[in-house]
Order: C-alpha cells, then structure tokens, then sequence
C-alpha cells in the first residue's frame, strides 16, 4: 500500500514566514504539503547559466539573495534533462556540496519552469530530510505546481517592463490555488501510480482506490489489471498511448481520456496525464501518472444542452422582439414577435434569407437620418469602447409606418475578446401594454437566467435572489435574505480585497472578476462576477451581483480530482463511505459474533416531485427527510444517503428480521407528516428493503446486492411496501441471468423473429417504408417483450449480436419484397448507441450486409435515438458521414423523448425525424399539444427533412396530422407489425391504406 501525504504530518511552523512577499508564502505552503524544509525558486540564463534566486528557504528560514553554486549542483541536471531525481544518498553523490551536508538533504527533485513558448526559464528545487516515496507522489505534487510557477515567473518578466500592465493579483490567486489544493490532498483528492517496466509492477497511491471503487488497491499490482478496467471500446486507444509514452525516451507527458468499469461496475470517464520518466541514458524505465474522474463534468454538460433547449423555448417564445445578428451584422435568427413588430412571417424572413444576405438596410428598416446613430454606437463596440447601448429609437413599419422602440444592442464576444454575434432586444413603446410585458420579460429573465443574481442593500444585506443563486450557492432564499453578503466569504480574501471592491462600486458604478466563495455545504468554489451598484443623488442605493460557477474550469485547469466521502446536498455520508463502513461493521460483528441489518429506504414516486413543483422541491424533501431520519435513529446507527433518493441505514446488534422489520416500519413513520413544499403540503411514502448479516451475505458487495433486490421487489409491489431479502429474490436475480444466457443462443442458432411496421404517405397512402422489429418468441415462456431483452442485450453486451443479426434479416426480406413487385419500399433498422461506438469508423460492417444483398443503400435507413444526439462527438459524426457518403438515410428516432437541442439537430445530416407518439396522444383535442407538435413540424421542414408521426391510433389523428403536412404516418390505426409473409399479403390487398 502506498503511503500518502496528509496534513497530519506537517510538523513545521510557518508562523515567521506570514509578513513575506506573496511568492515566499507560497512555497511556505508547498514546504509544508511536502514536508521538507528548504527548497527554491530561481530563474537561470539560458547564455551563462546564471541562476537568480526569486525566493529560497533554507531549514525554515528564508535567506534573500542566497547563492548557490548552479553547475555542480542537482538543480543543473533538473534544468537540462527537464527533471531529476535522487532517491537517497544524495550528499554522497555530491561529496563537495557542503550545503547540502548542512540542510541534512537525502533526497532530491527539480523540475524545469519554462514559457508558454516552451523554453527554459527556471528551476523549481526541493531537499527532503529523507529518501523518496516509492510511488513518487512528490514528483507528480511537483508537476501540479510547476505550471502555476511558471505563470509567476513570466508575470515577474512582466512587470519589470516599464509599459507592461496587468490586472493579475498574485496574492489572492496564490491563496486560493493553495488553500484549494491543500484541502484535495487533506481530503485524498489526488491519484497517482508509477509503472515500472522492468519489473512489470505497477503501485497505485491509496486514494485511486476511490476512482476504481476498491478497498485493495494493492491487488491492482500489474498493467495488465489496470488494463483490464478500460472499457473495450477505449483499449486500443489507451494501449496505443502507454506504448507511446514507453517508445519516446522524452519526458513530455501523454494525455488520454477513456470510460472505466470500476469493480463495483460503475462507468466512470478517467482523464489521465502519462509522464516518461527516463535513466541516466536517457531511456523510460518508468512511467508516472496523475488521473482524474471526469464523469461529473462531462454530465454537467449535458445538462447544460438541456438548459440551452430551454433557453432557446423562452427566447422563441418571449413577447420581445429579438434578432440575432452575426460579427457582419448579417440578420441569422429573429423570433416571432420581432416578425410581428415589423409586419412580416416568420417564413418570410426565412424566404428572404434565402434570397441572399439578410441585414437591417436590405428590409430598409432604418430610417436615413438614424443611420449615423446606430453606426456610431456599433463602431464604438468594435473598438472594445463598449460592450452594448440601449436607446429609444424608431424602425419603418412593412407598411412604411413609423414604429418607436427601446432598442439594446448587445455583443456576446469569447474567450479572447472577439465578437461572435449581436443581441438585438426590441420593445415597441407604441401602447402602454407593453410596460408590463417588460417588467414581466425581466421578471422571467431573473428567474430563468442560468447565472446567480443578488440584490443588496446599502448595508450589505441580502433583499433578494434568483432560483440560480439558489442552485449554486445552496443557500435558499429564505436562509440568505435578511443576512449580509458575508454569509459567502470563504477566507480566501483579505480585508483590502473587499474594501478594493467597494471603491470600484462607489466610483465605477461596477466591479468584475473572480471571487473565492464557501457555499452551504462549506465547499470553496469560484465565482465569476460582476457587481453593478444604484444610486440615488449620488449616494449608493442597492448594488446586485450577476455571478457563474467556474469551480469546474478552475479544477479542470489544475488537473486535480475532486471526490468526498459525504453528499453535499445533505450532509450524510455518500455511497463510498457507506460501503467502507459496512466493511468495519463486518470485522466487528464476525470478531463478536453479532448480527446486524442493512436497511435501504427509497421514496416512492419521487420524480413527481420534481415534475409538479418547482425545481428546488426535490432537494428540499431529500434535506428534510435526511433531517427526520437522523432524528428517528439510534446513537450506533449509521445512516446515508447512497442514491438520489435513496437513503441506507446499518442497524448493529439486530437479533432477526422481525426485529429489523419493526425498525423499519418505524422508520417508515418520518414520512406520515406532511412536507411543506412551495406553498402547498405534500404527503409522500417510502419503501425499504432489509437484508441481515449474516444470513444474507458475509462480504459489503453480498450485503448491498441483497438489499438493492429488496427494494426493487418492495418498488415493484406498490408504495409504502417494506420487504425482507429472500432466497426467491436470489432466484429472480438468477432467472434475469438465465434469460441473458437464452438470448445469446437465440442470436447464436438465429431462433429470433424480425417484423415489419408499415409507414405509410399521408398524401398517397401509399406504403413507401416499413420499420423492422425484433421479437422472441420463447419456447418456454411465449413472446417475451422487447422492452425487457433488449436492455438485458445491452447490459449482457449483446446488442452488437443482435443488431447485425436484426439488419441482415432486414436486408434480405428487403430484398424479397422488392422482387415482389415492392422496389419503391425502403427498409427503417434501428440502431443503438452501443453499436454506434463499436461499429468501424467506416461502418463498412454495416455497408457489407446491404450490399450482400444487391440492395442500393439508399432504400436503407438508419434510425438512432436522442440520446445518441447528446453524446455527439467527431468520432459518431464520422460514421454518420460514412452512411451518408454511401447513400444511407438518417433518422432521428422518438424525437422529444430526451435532451435533444436544435442545435444538435441543425449539425446532425438527418434525413427524418421520427415524432414520438407521446406527442399526438391527446390531439387534436389539446390545443397546447396541437400547437407545440405544429412547431415540431415546421421546424424540421425548415430544416430540410422529412417528419413521420409515430403512434397513430386514431382516425382524428391521422387526419390534423394530414393537414398539418406530415410527410408520414406509423401507427396501429394503419398496421400493426407483422412477418414477412403478412406484409406481402397486406400490399397485395392494400395499394393504399387510407
């Protein structure tokens, strides 16, 4: 086992050092993480090899101007290999350095410091009192910090130009980079491993037990073990990287990305930073490495293209009038109510695009005299001068009237200053109506915006704060307003910080810039915000602050990974802890001969929650249910939250299950009083599931799996249901095992059914396409439905099978239709993620099997889901231009189930877009489903596809959906699905459906 560096072992006083320069600080805070007592900073010559000391502690003491001898030190090697090493013995290495004698140095590592061009600039050297970890975690600490030094020496360049200027604050950035990264090494936030290739022995640092979910770590001892995690998708990639890192006798680092199944078989997405580490003959004997879990990031953008599909629904949707223009000013996108400010259709606007360049001069909206005006201001934009300018001003009318307005113009620039595309907002003053709907858009702007917005008072007390504020900071409303914005300070900041920003508001009316904040759960994040101050008569009013979270791009640029043992939302101890926990109770009981229960508690029906009110409801319940439940339970017992809705109880010294059952039912009790949510009572139930040491297992991974089908049976029984851990749940468990292992003999011996579903022209009622589906038919059990292999396929890694088998089937009855007479009929074959990402990048697989057939490709269509939309990268996009190139259809298939934006939709080069039945169940009766499928529609023919409605039961709806220009139709109404031989009968009867 690999030991780990923890705040428990520093034993040095860094009291002395609190009044030196901001850089002194900073390694007094590194000395201290890597418990040493002299180390240094200093630029060299790259001509002489001068060595310029910027900041050096020697034995606890800082000693300004310290000279060392550069050249026969270990520093030089550091500074011409890029690095080095000297486990031990390093006073005997360098038998004339009586300085090194004098710091009692065992052991050293230096690291080079070089410019974003890449040329040497420094050296970054530490002494140890003592010879080196075997894992080397020192070097990868060093390699952590090295780029944030890097940035401090080329800032010193800077500002030792007379004309340079800069706003960089090092004191404040180098507080909090070190606060942040001594709590992730506190908290065993960091994982490394060295490969030793020679011995072909691999030694991982204790905290990599989290990411791959073990408590033995030592038994991952081999690459090949390691190896073994990747998922079979990413191995080819990840080996072909570790032979890249081996073969390059460098010591540049290799970065790779890949999914992971941990041993508890949880998907997890790893980034990795690979380090050669070479000999004295410059060959790798060694590689180290520095991993992190970013499975949480990758999900929080996914939820960010769902909030931007909800953002785009309120921008179409708002009673302002909105235009987007590009860089050039060119119109891109303007929403319904600017159309009707200026008297024109939406599809005009669109007709007219396509005619050429769209701009405010070629709808002549401007009227001549204004022009300078407007071009006044733009210009002033383009110079960096400003950012936006509102001004009451007056467009002509589609009918030459004149219409007058409150014009705001507004650039969205990126990264790097440069603007990306004009904000055009309008609001027609012509009626006083229009008073209120502004203050409403700005009412719904402050609840709806995805950044944090506070108002304050002169006094600094909180007044009021958005839905996002809540979000991010964990604070509700209730617990900020009336408190000052102090309830936020994480002690990152001095005194002069805050009062640094009290000037810029009391003399610049604004402040922006990053702030170090502590949220409710008492974790430190950074704010991106901008504070903008009210006056009255010159005297401050109110100030509000607009803020983000950019915690995840500041953990992102460090490379370091963040984990804990507890929820942040509740409190309680996670999922991790929880099984570490159950591990110690084990030891104990088996010791003393007890017994003990685990209880899992799951609250039934919980989405609702969170689908009826508002958003914030279903954290509120699962903080006042953890509050109940820590009231209800008993000193020695350990509660946690492992799930979203699901909590865990150990309950210790449980005699029996009748023991454990009254437990639970009173635990049950906590859910009979109602919870306050919003502004209504609700009432919810919860279910559990018992399992008991050591009846129902002796091992953490036994005890979980008997509880886990516990509860699923209790779920599956109804609500409020409580269920104890049987030898029958085992057999079920069994029985979905068996089933997997009969569907892969079915793929095998080809015993599956494949039928066909016409879809059909609602102008024509003609059959042009039909859709295959798969069906299994058991020899035991009857037709078993698809709904419940094909998930087990995917889990039981199957569905690759079962995919090839399902197209080729297709192909060939294909085939056999269109020599019946059927040439026009093309063949729908779904496809799933998993055999998106297996497939050849050329999917010549696929093109093989139709083209075996003498089928053209283009009479087959590929159907995919959303849910491969939202995982969307260059890889699947180039498979999706492979079919494309070859002549294969796209289609979207069950759209508006999932997350889909438009603008995933816009890139994808679909051909169809299959229209979820959920969509047309109460039309044409529901007035609202009428309207929003009428967009759908309108969209993707904007889009240049073709829509088909899935679902059709009725013949009301087939004919709204015939009005409203649906290309297709599939439904029971038309056909059920049926073999082969049925579907030739049918078109022989049927030349049309309708």
């Amino acid at each position: 086992m690999i030991d780990t560096l923890t705040l428990s072992d520093i034993n040095i006083d860094a009291t002395p050092l609190c009044a030196t320069n901001h850089l002194d600080l900073f390694l007094t805070n590194l000395a201290t993480l890597l418990r040493v007592d002299t180390l240094y900073v200093a630029t060299v010559c790259p001509e002489s090899f001068d060595l310029s000391m910027l900041s050096c502690l020697q034995q606890g003491v800082f000693v300004p101007n310290a000279e060392i001898d550069f050249k026969s030190m270990p520093c030089f090697a550091a500074y011409q290999r890029g690095y080095a090493e000297y486990e031990q013995d390093l006073a005997l290495r360098f038998p004339d350095q009586k300085l090194l004698q004098k710091w009692q140095a065992q052991a050293y590592l230096g690291i080079r410091l070089n410019d974003v061009s890449g040329q040497p600039i420094g050296v970054l050297s530490v002494f140890f009192p003592r010879q080196l970890s075997k894992h080397k975690l020192e070097l990868n600490l060093i390699r952590l910090v090295s780029s944030f030094l890097e940035k401090e020496l080329q800032l010193k360049e800077r500002v030792t130009l007379p004309s340079a200027i800069t706003t960089f604050d090092p004191p404040a950035e180098l507080s909090a980079y070190t606060l942040w990264l001594e709590d992730n090494i506190a908290k065993g936030r960091l994982s490394s491993w060295s490969y030793f290739l020679e011995q072909d022995r691999l030694v991982c640092s204790d905290s990599a037990a989290s990411i791959i979910e073990t408590d033995n770590v030592e038994q991952i001892d081999k690459l090949e073990a390691l190896l073994a995690l990747v998922h079979k998708s990413d191995k080819a990639s990840v080996f072909r990287d570790f032979q890249n890192a081996i073969e390059s006798n460098s010591t540049t680092s290799i970065r790779s990305i890949f999914n992971i199944r941990t041993l508890q078989g949880n998907s997890k997405r790893i980034q990795s930073d690979i380090y050669p580490i070479v000999n004295e003959s410059g060959l790798v004997y060694r590689l180290d490495c520095i991993s992190k879990d970013i499975t949480a990031e990758e999900l929080t953008k996914k939820r960010a293209s769902a909030q931007e599909r909800i953002l785009e629904t309120v921008l179409a949707t708002t009673p302002v009038g909105l235009i987007k223009l590009n860089a050039k000013r060119e119109i891109k996108w303007v929403n319904k109510q600017a159309c009707k400010m200026f008297g024109y259709e939406l599809e005009d606007f669109h007709r007219l695009r396509e005619k050429g360049v769209l701009n405010t001069s070629s709808l002549n909206l401007y009227f001549d005299e204004d022009i300078e005006q407007f071009e006044e201001y733009y210009q002033e934009i383009y110079a960096n001068k400003r950012n936006n300018f509102t001004l009451n001003t007056r467009y002509r009318h589609r009918n030459g009237s004149i219409l007058w307005t409150k014009l705001t113009v507004t650039a969205v620039k990126d990264d790097v200053n440069n603007i990306q595309y004009f904000i055009n907002t309008i609001q027609d003053l012509t009626e006083e109506q229009d008073n209120r709907q502004r203050l409403s858009i700005i009412e719904s702007m402050y609840k709806h915006s995805a950044e944090g917005i506070m108002l304050c008072g002169s006094n600094g007390k909180i007044i009021d704060v958005n839905p996002a504020f809540e979000v991010i900071t964990g604070y509700s409303a209730e617990d900020a307003i009336g408190h000052t914005h102090d309830l936020l300070r994480s002690g990152v900041h001095d005194e002069a910080f805050y009062n640094g920003i009290s000037e810029a508001l009391l003399n610049n009316n604004e402040w922006k810039g990053v702030i170090w904040s502590r949220n409710r759960a008492g974790e430190i994040f950074a704010q991106q915000v901008t504070l903008s101050s009210i006056k009255e008569g010159g005297r401050l009013k109110y100030f509000f602050a607009v803020f983000t979270d950019v915690t995840e791009e500041k953990k992102t640029d460090q490379q370091i990974i963040s984990q804990s043992n507890f929820d942040t939302l509740t409190g309680l101890p996670n999922r991790q802890y929880f099984s570490a926990e159950i591990r110690q109770v084990i030891d104990r009981s088996a010791k003393h001969g007890q017994k003990f229960a685990i209880l899992y508690i799951d609250i039934d029906d919980f989405k609702s929650v969170n689908n009826s009110e508002d958003f914030m409801a279903g954290d509120r319940l699962l903080q006042e249910t953890a509050e109940r439940l820590k009231y209800r339970s008993r000193e020695n017992d350990f509660l946690a939250r492992i799930d979203g809705d699901e909590f865990a109880f150990i309950i210790p010294e449980v005699v029996n299950k009748r023991q454990a059952e009254v437990y639970a039912k009173q635990l049950q009790g906590v859910f009979a009083q109602a919870y306050q949510l919003s502004n209504q009572q609700r009432y919810v139930t919860a279910s559990v599931g018992i399992t008991m040491y050591p009846e129902d297992g002796v091992s953490v991974e036994a005890l979980m799996q008997s509880a886990e089908q516990a509860i699923f049976e209790a779920k599956r029984k109804g609500r409020n249901q409580c269920v104890t851990f049987t030898q029958e749940l085992s057999d079920a468990a069994i029985l979905k095992h068996q089933t997997v292992v009969e569907l892969a003999d079915a793929i095998k011996r080809g015993s599956l059914d494949v039928y066909y579903q016409p879809i059909v022209d609602n102008v024509t009622g003609k059959i042009d396409k039909v859709e295959a589906l798969v069906r299994w038919n058991h020899q035991d059990r009857g037709f078993i439905s698809p709904a419940e292999f094909i998930p087990l396929a995917e889990e039981g890694g199957l569905i690759q099978g079962l995919g090839e088998y399902v197209l080729d089937q297709a192909c060939c009855d294909l085939k056999i239709l269109h020599e019946a007479g059927y040439p026009y009929i093309e063949m729908s074959v779904n496809r799933s993620s998993l055999e998106f990402k297996t497939v050849d990048m050329q999917v010549s697989e696929w093109l093989k099997v139709i083209s075996s057939h003498n089928l053209p490709y283009s009479s087959v269509t590929m159907e995919i889901t959303e849910s491969l939309l939202m995982d969307m990268d260059g890889q699947y996009m180039q498979r999706i231009n492979a079919l494309k190139s070859a002549g294969v259809k796209i289609a979207i298939d069950d759209f508006g189930t999932g997350y889909s934006s438009l603008n995933y939709l816009r890139s994808l080069p679909a051909d169809i877009v299959k229209i979820d039945r959920s969509f047309i169940i109460n039309i044409p009766e529901n007035q609202q489903d009428n309207l929003l499928l009428d967009g759908i529609i309108t969209i993707v023919h904007n889009l240049g596809m073709k829509v088909v409605t899935e679902g059709v039961e009725t013949k009301a709806q087939l004919n709204y959906l015939q009005e409203k220009k649906c290309d297709y139709s599939q439904g029971f109404l038309l056909c059920r699905p049926i073999p082969l031989h049925e579907l030739l009968e049918f078109l022989s009867k049927n030349e049309s459906v309708f």
